[in-house]
């Protein structure tokens, strides 16, 4: 039972858009509501996704840029940060962490599917 969770677990975080079907999928059966369960699913995988950006960025080049991709989620929040604060005049803590939250789950869902592309190229074309 052990290795068969582990197996899922590593498939899902490996494979993140399949978790983000499943968390779907589990969500409209729930809920009913198709909207609501693809914010959800988007922002409970976005973790998934930056983990595989991780590690094929740490696959296709042998270094790891952790700090880069932590650096960017700063930085990305430091800039919603400023910019809601110069909008509303006042920072509310939910609407900009829902807000920075779903800006990533934007970046490092194209980062991953850019770099899954620019990995099959250049292991079709170089090896």
């Amino acid at each position: 039972m052990g290795d068969l969770l582990a197996w899922v677990i590593a498939t899902i975080v490996t494979i993140p858009l399949l978790g983000w079907y499943v968390i779907y999928i589990a969500n409209v059966k729930i809920s009913k509501n198709k909207k609501k369960s693809i914010r959800r699913a988007s922002d409970w995988t976005t973790v998934l996704f930056m983990i595989a950006v991780y590690f094929i960025m740490l696959e296709l080049w042998a270094k790891s840029f952790l700090w880069i991709i932590l650096a960017l989620f700063f930085f990305i929040a430091l800039i919603f940060t400023w910019i809601h604060w110069k909008l509303s005049g006042d920072i509310h803590i939910g609407k900009l962490f829902r807000g920075i939250w779903r800006f990533n789950f934007l970046l490092f869902f194209i980062l991953y599917l850019l770099l899954c592309g620019f990995g099959l190229l250049y292991r079709i074309l170089i090896i």
